[in-house]
């Protein structure tokens, strides 16, 4: 057994103390790389999103040409700014060739009538579409400039 244990020894060689010079040069230096390397990194990312931040909006419009700008048609802007009930019925009146009866909205759009009244009263304040008194319902039509 004793013999075992000394051959286990040697195999392992000789125990250095943890203050061996060469195991620690090489850990300092590793140490000391990967810290400066993550400097590099930190003061990388620092510039590189402090530099977004600080364009000025003058600077952005100088870099986009007339040919960038899209340019949409007004239905399509109109159509983003509204709520649900206001954009069916906003379609539905393009559907219809930009005027319907509001009895027929609730009907084609399976609103009940205070739902389309409000929804109407709603868009009118927009000024996205004008009603007209017709017998006992409004004839509501598509504003001019929404049409051109």
């Amino acid at each position: 057994m004793s013999m075992m244990i000394q051959s286990l020894i040697q195999q392992m060689g000789p125990m250095r103390p943890h203050g061996d010079s060469s195991v620690s040069t090489t850990t300092t230096t590793l140490l000391w790389v990967i810290i400066i390397l993550l400097v590099v990194i930190i003061v990388y990312l620092w510039y590189t999103g402090n530099r977004k931040h600080t364009e000025s909006p003058e600077e952005i419009v100088e870099d986009t040409s007339e040919e960038e700008i899209i340019e949409t048609d007004k239905i399509t802007v109109a159509l983003r700014l509204l709520n649900d009930n206001e954009k069916l019925i906003v379609q539905a009146l393009i559907d219809h060739g930009g005027e319907m009866l509001q009895k027929d909205i609730s009907y084609e759009l399976e609103l009940t009538r205070v739902q389309t009244h409000r929804t109407v009263q709603s868009l009118l304040e927009r000024e996205i579409v004008t009603t007209v008194d017709h017998y006992n319902t409004k004839k509501v039509t598509l504003a001019e400039w929404l049409i051109q």
